[in-house]
């Protein structure tokens, strides 16, 4: 995770995207449950697939890129940009250890927005995410990971010629991963979401692999 001392208000310049799948909710976490060191910017950039049960039977690319900024030494947040969804802003509370502790627990609270445009509709999605963290870190340089998630999906989608119609989806899962290294370290996550209501039968799911890089004064 990188580590710099610029103003936090950086992370968000980052723009806006519009999604590439309208619709699917970000199921990655490629963080453990220790927050951010105050003070501090983290920086990751992830990679993978993801198999969306909703969507025709194959595997589609993600690409995501991320930013932590340390509040206080319980407390971070984050800004993520995601080109399968959506643009994500989230703060995480760290209630169970330290940054020396070999186990971690926090809970989270974020949001996202994003907008895509196809067959004469324009969509605007909503997602209201609450995650759990937990990690297990039995040296400096390897930390286990698991983080169970509920994400609230709004999908307002409204047509050129003035038609109007909301869909609400209930997204329910978790995902866990390894993250190997310290000044530079390797991640690599699975996630597995089911949702209700679905329109075909079968669970979400995501491979997720990421750098992060740090340095340190």
């Amino acid at each position: 995770m990188l580590m710099l001392n610029g103003n936090f208000k950086l992370v968000f310049f980052m723009p806006f995207i519009i999604p590439i799948f309208a619709g699917c909710a970000s199921f990655s976490t490629m963080q453990t449950a220790r927050v951010t060191e105050k003070g501090k910017i983290d920086f990751i950039v992830d990679g993978g697939s993801a198999y969306y049960a909703d969507m025709p039977p194959d595997r589609y690319p993600v690409s995501e890129l991320g930013l932590r900024y340390g509040i206080t030494d319980h407390l971070d947040m984050g800004y993520k940009i995601s080109i399968t969804n959506i643009s994500i802003l989230d703060f995480k509370y760290q209630f169970w250890g330290d940054k020396k502790s070999k186990f971690a627990g926090s809970i989270g609270l974020g949001g996202g927005i994003a907008m895509g445009a196809a067959d004469g509709t324009v969509a605007f999605i909503y997602d209201t995410m609450l995650p759990f963290y937990f990690s297990y870190h039995p040296n400096d340089w390897l930390s286990l990971y698991c983080s169970p998630k509920y994400i609230l999906q709004k999908i307002d989608n409204k047509s050129y010629d003035g038609q109007y119609e909301s869909t609400l989806t209930h997204y329910y899962g978790a995902s866990a991963g390894i993250r190997m290294g310290k000044r530079v370290a390797f991640l690599a996550e699975y996630s597995l979401f089911g949702n209700y209501p679905a329109e075909r039968a079968g669970l979400n799911s995501q491979i997720t692999c990421g750098l992060a890089f740090c340095f340190y004064k």
